[in-house]
This record gives structure tokens, sequence and C-alpha cells, in this order.
């Protein structure tokens, strides 16, 4: 019986502190830290995977309407299954709001023939960058091989991506988002 009662002596100054009598709590302060979800692609590069809260939802590149990426609440999100507007076209949301999206400058195509794409997002700048890496190639005779990674980045407060894939290319369209009622735009 003394073991067991060392060890709710122990357990009581863990949850209690020190014996400064009854109903003393101490208080353990823990920081608790959202994960920020990301996406990725397949090996194929073939589709898109969010990943979110232990799961890996797949996004098919395939897709000839696209798949659209941004920004909600500073985690990404992605939605298939809307076409984007080839001309800047406002939509009217349900308070009475006008919206319109245009296209940017910004196009930009990720061969996918020898080169395989990764993406990271920083969530405090809310930039989603892609970075590809080459195929490994084996060399004889200790020659060097200078490496370089490709990079792209892509601002996403106030853009949406659109993105598919188009043969052996990857396309990437930034789009912008405007408020079409409010003086600042």
């Amino acid at each position: 019986m003394e073991p067991l009662r060392r060890f709710f002596n122990w357990l009581s100054q863990l949850l209690f502190g020190p014996s400064n009598g009854p109903g003393t709590l101490k208080i353990i302060k823990q920081n608790v830290y959202t994960m920020i979800n990301n996406i990725t692609f397949s090996t194929e590069m073939d589709t898109l995977y969010l990943i979110d809260n232990d799961r890996a939802i797949p996004f098919s590149l395939d897709n000839k309407k696209g798949i659209l990426i941004g920004v909600l609440k500073g985690q990404l999100t992605v939605a298939t299954d809307f076409e984007a507007p080839a001309s800047p076209e406002r939509i009217e949301l349900e308070d009475g709001r006008q919206i319109g999206f245009s296209r940017s400058k910004t196009e930009v195509k990720l061969s996918t023939e020898k080169t395989v794409w990764s993406a990271a997002y920083h969530r405090r700048r809310r930039v989603l960058s892609f970075i590809g890496a080459t195929e490994v190639e084996v060399r004889s005779n200790n020659a060097e091989y200078d490496y370089k990674p490709e990079l792209v980045f892509f601002e996403l407060d106030g853009r949406v991506l659109n993105i598919q894939r188009k043969g052996n290319s990857i396309v990437v369209k930034s789009m912008i988002l405007a408020d079409t009622d409010s003086p600042d735009r």
C-alpha cells in the first residue's frame, strides 16, 4: 500500500504543486500551433494533393477547367469545376457586392519532361513557390554537375491561381480578385 500512496502523493504534487494546501492548482502553459496546410504533386505530375489535417486530398491536373488555388484566412484552399474566365467578369455575391476576376500577365509553364515539381507555402507573406528539380545524371570520371533548381513564386494575397496540365507542362495562370464596388481598386 505504501508504493500506491507515494504514487498518489507524487501525482498530487504534479497537479497541485508543493503542499500549499488543498485546492491549489499548478497551471501548465502549453503552446498550440495550427498546422499550415500545403500542396504537393504526384510523381507522375498528373495529380495535385492538398495536404490538410492528416489528409491528402487529390485533384486531377488533367481537369479541362483547371484547379483554383487561393488563400482563405491564411490557409491554402483548392477547388475544381470552376471555369476560369477568359476576360474580366463580374460576379454578384449574396450581399449585393460585385467582384471580378481579371487575368494578370503572369502565366508560367512548368515543364514536366525532365523536372519534378514540389510546392512550399509561406503563410505570413502569402506566397506559394514551386520548386523544380531536374533528373539526376550519373557521370563518370568525377565530372562535376552544376545543379540549379528552378524556382517560381506567386503572391496569393488578393490573387487566385488557375493550374492545369497541358501536354508535358503544368500551366499556372495568376488571376487578380478585385472587389469592383471598392474605391481602392
